[in-house]
């Protein structure tokens, strides 16, 4: 398949809620189909950047642009091509909801109303808890999961969606590890079969070092853009999380060491 843009901003600046400056004088382009991530501090406007792209939040000055289309002007156009992965803590829930139900909201959300779950609808929601190893929960109520648990439903939730990007928020937050090496493996192994690409802000690189081909290294600008390696840089490091970074090589293997994220490592 041949490479196309995938996500590209010029000179862009977006706004926190509360008006505080949360990106400024972002420039970069990234073609797909890719694993692409982005990292940095708390606070350095990753979700935010993520929003963004997903025309939730509008840029105060430039342009960001998802497949071409523009993100205030043409939104609709890429909601139709995401698949959006919130952070946990952030699903709110207002009645109680089996898991089940939770997947196909995956489906249903892209429907028009009125939304009724078809016979194919249910066989790729159950395919998909399949994936993350959670069809046999398909009748539990949601709040009665783990942490962990609730996290691969989530993604099953996208996987059993349509859409050519997968764009997730911190998934592997909080989660037990077993459940961040399953959906790891999962979104890379999607990934590789169907050619869709996956968008995901973390905090630690090490998980999913060896599926990334992008990383936005992000400090409210963008600090670099690369390949993994090329982030695994000292003085970039430096200067997102400070001079208690370090990078440690040992077996082949470079790590990076921050306070903020603990240990990242890449070939």
């Amino acid at each position: 398949m041949s490479e196309f843009s995938l996500i590209e901003a010029h000179d862009l600046a977006v706004r926190y809620p509360d008006g505080e400056l949360a990106l400024y004088n972002v420039n970069f382009r990234i073609s797909g189909p890719t694993f692409m991530a982005i990292i940095g501090p708390n606070g350095s406007g990753k979700s935010t950047l993520l929003k963004t792209a997903l025309g939730m939040l509008k840029p105060v000055r430039g342009t960001m642009r998802v497949l071409g289309y523009d993100t205030v002007t043409e939104k609709k156009y890429i909601r139709r091509e995401i698949r959006y992965v919130p952070q946990r803590d952030r699903i709110q829930l207002t009645v109680p909801m089996k898991v089940k139900d939770i997947v196909l909201m995956g489906r249903l959300l892209k429907k028009r109303p009125p939304r009724f779950a078809s016979s194919k609808d249910k066989d790729l929601a159950r395919q998909a808890l399949r994936k993350v190893n959670m069809d046999e929960l398909w009748n539990r109520p949601f709040m009665e999961l783990s942490g962990g648990q609730r996290q691969r439903v989530l993604v099953a939730r996208a996987l059993a969606s349509e859409g050519s990007i997968l764009m997730l928020d911190e998934p592997l937050a909080g989660t037990d590890a077993e459940s961040q090496s399953l959906i790891v493996e999962v979104l890379g192994e999607y990934h590789r079969e169907n050619e869709v690409s996956v968008v995901m802000v973390t905090h630690d690189l090490n998980p999913i070092h060896t599926f990334v081909r992008n990383v936005l290294l992000l400090k409210n600008t963008l600090i670099g853009v690369g390949t993994p390696c090329d982030m695994m840089d000292l003085e970039l490091l430096v200067k997102v999380y400070g001079p208690s970074a370090k990078v440690v090589e040992y077996a082949g293997h470079r790590y990076c060491v921050t306070h903020d994220v603990g240990v990242d490592r890449h070939d």
